[in-house]
């Protein structure tokens, strides 16, 4: 944790991670009422596929492009 801390796309991709974090934290509020987007899919769903995404994302740019350990 240390070295991705004292690196600049470390701490860009820990932002992006909490920053997604805080969003499934807000996001709950509309869980209660019953929201489908296009017929099919929850609210609840949508949120957790797009907060993956996110993570899946940010952990792919940072580790083929930004790695600090690469050789």
């Amino acid at each position: 944790m240390r070295e991705i801390l004292k690196h600049n796309p470390g701490r860009v991709f820990l932002i992006v991670l909490l920053l997604s974090l805080m969003g499934v934290l807000w996001v709950p509020r509309y869980f209660f009422k019953p929201y489908t987007l296009w017929g099919w899919m929850t609210f609840p769903f949508l949120a957790g596929a797009v907060f993956i995404l996110v993570w899946l994302i940010a952990y792919l740019i940072y580790f083929f492009r930004y790695w600090p350990f690469k050789d």
